[in-house]
Formats: structure tokens, C-alpha cells, sequence
């Protein structure tokens, strides 16, 4: 029988997403500032060999695949940590960034929490997490500021993937919802699913991440402009179960326009957005809805006292 005292508490994965030195920078962070009571996994395509002899201190999965969804989901499988973090894509761990983020789990209801996640250089705000806005289907909350407004914090709809944490038994239910191998389309389709579940998502404000590498895939902003036809496409199907029509996809294209100052890539958007209906099709086939953790169904024990001196059990 295992020693209960040596099952990890959380259960950190780190995917080799195929950018060497943006897994390097994220993995070498981690175990530097790696926190008491957590297991590391770095899911792989069968590739990496190891190269700084880490087998003493990181557990290595050969999922067989370059998606880094697959890599996460495998890894998750097997995670033996009740919570599950995953820092990928050159995202950076700094001192004590778990603390804050786990500190929100003790909200029975909270499935996933959201780190702030900064530019190392100049200490703005990346993402926090992200919502739905008058422009966006999936708008990063504080992008370009220095600080989380309160009511941005509250509004938030779900994390970014490759920089969250979650409760694992969710993430595990989640990993069978979305097709598609782009992580932020997995976002979009997680986020609503786990809020649809009974679940909060919750901005840890005191737990910081950065990032130091000017790719393409860190740019969330520009990621989420050039397929915001597909992110509303999946945002409509996710809350409605189907199109939002084109009389809408107009209003959309004029909010979008006029948020974005009247800029050509403003405009671009906007028809992106307003011409979700063309991925409708597609997007239907790549989502199932079905089989996702309700918050009813996680029992969890609490520290209650009983007559029977018996632990009592609720939803958690």
C-alpha cells in the first residue's frame, strides 16, 4: 500500500511542446522554484532523451504524440496530485507562485484557477485568464496593464490552458470535450464547459508567472485575432448549442471596429467574428459536451466533527 504521506499534493506538467528552448526555460524554472509536496511530469512525443539527466527529480511520459493537449491530457492520467498545474509554451514559475493559487482551492465550488501571468521585461500583464467581451469571444483579462481591475478578476470565464491550475479529476473529464490540437480553442471549450459543470473559476492575483520569449504562440493577443472566426463559432455552439446567425455576426462586426478604434486589424477581427457561421459545421464535429465533472458529483472529505467521530462527506 502506498505511503499516503508521499502522494504529492499537486502534480506540475510540463509539455515538450517541440520549442526546445521555451520548454527549457519553463522546466528549469519549475524545478528551481519547485514547491514542497508536488510531483513534475514532462509529457513527450517519444523524442527527448534527457538530455540534463533529470529522471531523479522529473517523472518522463512518452505520450507518442507533438499535441501538447494530447501531452496534457495523458500526463493528467497519470498525475497522482489532487491538483494539477501545467506551465507550457515558455511560460516562467517564480518564487512561491504556487501559495496563492492553491490557497483558492479551499472553495469547494472552484475547479480551475488563474495565475497572472506577466512580460518579464516590463512586468505587464500578458493574461489573467479570459472573457467574453462586447469585442472578443475571448478577450485575455488585463492585457497591457499593470495591475488586475477587481471587476475584470470577477468577470473572468476561464484560464488559458498552458498557464493554469485545476482540480484533476476535471481536467481529466475535460480532456475528451475538444478535438482540435489548439490550445486556445481548448480554453474557450473548457472554461464554458467547466462554468456549465457548476464550477467557479477564480484569479489568483498573488500567484505570478512570466513569460520571456517573443514567439508567435505566446502572443495571445494576435493568436486570438487571427481565428476569432472559429473562437466565436465554438463560443456560439458552447452557449447556445448552435450559430448566433448572421444578423448578429453584423452587430458583432460594427462592436468589434469601433472597440478597436477603427484599426485594419480591428476590422479583420470583426469579420472574423462576423462569419463564425461558415466554422459552425466544423466546430460541432470537433466539441463534445457531454461527460464533463459536475461539482455535485466530487465528493470530497471535510474536517467536521461528527458524533460518530466519522469524517463527513459533501460536494467539493
Amino acid at each position: 500500500m502506498r505511503n499516503l504521506s508521499n502522494i504529492p499534493r499537486l502534480s506540475i506538467v510540463v509539455p515538450h511542446g517541440g520549442d526546445g528552448a521555451a520548454f527549457e526555460s519553463s522546466l528549469a524554472s519549475v524545478l528551481q522554484h519547485r514547491p514542497d509536496g508536488c510531483e513534475v511530469i514532462v509529457p513527450h512525443d517519444g523524442t527527448y532523451d534527457d538530455p540534463f539527466d533529470l529522471g531523479d527529480e522529473v517523472r518522463f511520459v512518452d505520450s507518442g504524440s507533438t499535441s501538447v493537449l494530447r501531452q496534457i491530457s495523458e500526463a493528467a492520467e497519470l498525475a497522482m496530485g489532487r491538483f494539477v498545474h501545467v506551465v507550457a509554451d515558455g511560460h516562467v514559475a517564480t518564487e512561491n507562485w504556487t501559495d496563492a493559487a492553491l490557497a483558492q482551492f479551499e472553495g469547494h465550488e472552484t475547479g480551475v484557477v488563474v495565475p497572472v501571468v506577466r512580460d518579464s521585461e516590463t512586468q505587464r500583464i500578458e493574461h489573467a485568464g479570459w472573457r467574453t467581451t462586447a469585442s472578443s469571444a475571448c478577450g485575455p483579462i488585463g492585457f497591457g496593464e499593470k495591475q488586475v481591475a477587481r471587476k475584470a478578476a470577477a468577470r473572468v470565464e476561464g484560464a488559458f490552458l498552458a498557464a493554469s491550475f485545476w482540480r484533476r479529476d476535471l481536467l481529466r473529464s475535460l480532456s475528451i470535450s475538444y478535438r482540435g490540437t489548439d490550445t486556445i480553442e481548448a480554453s474557450l471549450t473548457y472554461g464554458h464547459l467547466t462554468t456549465q459543470a457548476g464550477w467557479r473559476c477564480v484569479v489568483a492575483e498573488d500567484s505570478v508567472m512570466s513569460v520571456d520569449f517573443e514567439t508567435e504562440v505566446l502572443d495571445y493577443d494576435l493568436r486570438i485575432h487571427q481565428n476569432h472566426r472559429r473562437l466565436q463559432a465554438l463560443s456560439d455552439h458552447l452557449r447556445s448549442g448552435g450559430s448566433a446567425g448572421w444578423g448578429r455576426g453584423v452587430q458583432r462586426l460594427l462592436t468589434t471596429t469601433l472597440a478597436g478604434g477603427m484599426r485594419p486589424s480591428s476590422l479583420v477581427s470583426g469579420l472574423r467574428r462576423m462569419t463564425a457561421p461558415l466554422a459552425g459545421n466544423a466546430i460541432s464535429r470537433s466539441v463534445q459536451t457531454a461527460g464533463v465533472l459536475s461539482v455535485d458529483d466530487n465528493p470530497e472529505t471535510l474536517p467536521m466533527t461528527s458524533v460518530h467521530r466519522e469524517p463527513l462527506r459533501r460536494a467539493a
